[in-house]
């Protein structure tokens, strides 16, 4: 099934020429298309990346990450792990908790990212969450996803080959 999502996805994803939003394509081009390389798997890399393109200083990991934890510490010292912020909150997979959690929207501010990893291990739950009011701007990246709630923006999702 993984298989036949993947090709489903190469199919509709594009690149940043098919992006629209200048919010959108400035991430696409100055961050995710960047040839900086943290650590191998893509995931990871893709959210090490957006800690750097939007100079984070608090991370919150709902999950117990090991790998991720290790990879900030080594590459950004003075990022703190703080469990109350919400300027960029981490989780490991789409469950229904995870989905209660990023639904209740007063803990998420204007300038909050979230960023899921693995989200088509449940893409209906993927599906329905970027249906929310609050969040405008999802971005599909098939290893994971980013969402932004970013009221001042048209809502849109995108799916970006990286």
């Amino acid at each position: 099934m993984y298989f036949f999502q993947r090709i489903k996805f190469l199919l509709t994803a594009t690149n940043q020429h098919g992006v629209h939003s200048p919010f959108v394509y400035a991430f696409v081009t100055k961050c995710l298309y960047s040839k900086k390389v943290f650590c191998k798997s893509k995931s990871l890399n893709t959210a090490q990346k957006t800690l750097a393109y939007f100079n984070i200083s608090q991370i919150q990991t709902i999950e117990k990450n090991s790998a991720l934890k290790n990879q900030i510490i080594k590459n950004f010292p003075k990022i703190g792990f703080d469990y109350n912020t919400t300027d960029f909150v981490y989780f490991e997979e789409l469950t229904e908790n995870t989905f209660k959690k990023i639904t209740k929207t007063s803990t998420f501010h204007n300038e909050s990212i979230v960023f899921i990893n693995a989200i088509y291990k449940d893409y209906k739950n993927w599906d329905q969450l970027i249906k929310h009011n609050a969040i405008k701007v999802s971005l599909d990246l098939f290893y994971c996803g980013i969402l932004f709630f970013r009221r001042e923006q048209e809502k849109e999702h995108f799916k970006i080959r990286i």
